[in-house]
């Protein structure tokens, strides 16, 4: 499988996960296109040139799109500026490749749809990034809950802590970046609807910007509302802690008992009539994701999160984008403005 990355302003995704396919069996890294970008904007985004990260993978850099399609490659990963994502997906679409991207695919919900029509049109994959997805305490949750571990969910409170991205002057543009929210709102929508089944009927969002005022929104957003189904849930980001906490906390109620996770410790912790306590691991979550989508490609797996997903996620993050601003209840899929 040929293999090329499009973009480091992600520079997370574009040098780790590119670094792990190189090593999977069967996989060339044939190319990497840096769009045009300084070394100083590179090395700022990725602790790592272009030039120097092609060189250590033994490919092809190129600033070009058009010459880094005409290398005929099966598969990219798309690593750009988050308000370029959907352009440069439709646009690898177009050359036949399979595409992996980046965390959030956007936060626009008319970009992912176009991006749904444009894979249908095509006849290709496109996964969207959520490392939370490949967690295993996550994943056994999610199955606990499905298979009627607690009964009938009742609450759902999702907690997601992560600093703010501020490094970039891209990321501390709402307007490219989301913002926190934009950012790491897929979170907060798409676990309530992984581990419920359930979709989210409305919400009610406050926020404020307590410590990063660089990023020209929201740095702390809570929301309240409820699934189509009556679970009530509670969602909040908080961005503004820049010390050492879980990264995402899950406490799940249901009509026969409750199951939260611990990251620190155990997977999860199942309070019923049959207390429980799941394996204390960690998840290589990047590499797993990588490899998954590698292996859809292939034909030996199916998407773990779909196009769909992301479209779902998108038009939460707008519906609480709207309450933030008008201070009022919204309902999921009511028109209104599309950036965050």
């Amino acid at each position: 499988m040929r293999f090329g990355l499009i973009g480091f302003s992600q520079g997370f995704y574009a040098t780790t996960y590119t670094r792990h396919a190189a090593r999977l069996k069967g996989i060339e890294v044939v190319a990497c296109c840096d769009l045009g970008q300084t070394d100083e904007y590179v090395l700022e985004c990725a602790g790592i040139t272009a030039r120097e990260f092609a060189e250590e993978l033994g490919c092809e850099l190129l600033s070009d799109l058009d010459a880094f399609f005409s290398r005929k490659l099966d598969a990219v990963m798309v690593a750009s500026e988050v308000w370029q994502h959907a352009e440069h997906t439709i646009n690898a679409l177009s050359h036949g490749c399979h595409v992996f991207v980046g965390k959030p695919l956007s936060f626009r919900p008319d970009e992912v749809q176009a991006v749904i029509d444009k894979a249908r049109e095509a006849d290709r994959l496109v996964l969207p990034g959520n490392p939370l997805r490949y967690e295993s305490s996550m994943q056994q949750i999610a199955d606990q809950i499905r298979g009627g571990a607690i009964g009938k969910p009742t609450n759902i409170r999702v907690f997601v802590h992560h600093e703010a991205m501020v490094h970039q002057e891209w990321e501390r543009d709402p307007a490219k970046s989301g913002g926190p929210l934009g950012t790491f709102g897929i979170y907060l929508i798409d676990t309530v609807r992984w581990l419920t089944g359930q979709e989210l009927g409305h919400l009610y969002a406050v926020g404020g910007q307590f410590v990063f005022p660089e990023v020209q929104s929201w740095d702390t957003v809570q929301a309240v509302g409820a699934t189509t189904e009556g679970a009530l849930v509670q969602l909040n980001l908080v961005s503004t802690m820049t010390w050492e906490y879980p990264f995402v906390m899950v406490d799940a109620i249901g009509t026969k008992g409750v199951i939260h996770n611990n990251p620190y410790r155990q997977a999860y912790v199942l309070q019923n009539p049959q207390d429980q306590l799941g394996p204390i691991q960690y998840d290589p979550m990047g590499q797993k994701e990588i490899e998954h989508f590698i292996a859809c490609c292939q034909g030996t797996s199916r998407p773990a999160i779909t196009l769909d997903d992301m479209l779902a996620a998108a038009e939460g993050i707008q519906t609480m984008t709207r309450s933030l601003r008008s201070g009022t209840p919204q309902k999921l899929g009511d028109k209104g403005e599309n950036h965050a």
